[in-house]
């Protein structure tokens, strides 16, 4: 179980208790957190999960891969070192104090 700090484009916080072997996206999706679209179901086949990770976790997570680079290409705003697709971020031990916020809009 890791605790994740969801933070919506306005400021507001969630921070939820996300089982190990979830994604972030389902973490944000079955906790009713506003922000995260998901709409391809975390097949990453979209940007609808997009995130700006908290700079200090940056380092923390695993590279991005190919295919998660080409869909972040779709992103509202992506920043090229802090933008990930929550549907790519397994949720382990490790993770515990995850923070990511939500861009303005999700397309």
């Amino acid at each position: 179980m890791a605790k994740i700090t969801y933070i919506e484009h306005g400021g507001k916080e969630h921070v939820v208790d996300v089982a190990s072997g979830l994604t972030v996206m389902e973490g944000a999706r079955d906790n009713g957190i506003p922000g995260i679209e998901a709409d391809c179901g975390g097949a990453c086949a979209c940007s609808t999960c997009h995130v700006y990770v908290a700079e200090d976790w940056v380092a923390k997570l695993p590279e991005r891969e190919s295919m998660e680079e080409d869909m972040l290409d779709f992103a509202f705003e992506p920043d090229p070192v802090r933008s990930r697709l929550t549907c790519q971020l397994k949720v382990t031990d490790a993770l515990d104090g995850l923070v990511v916020q939500m861009p303005e809009k999700q397309i």
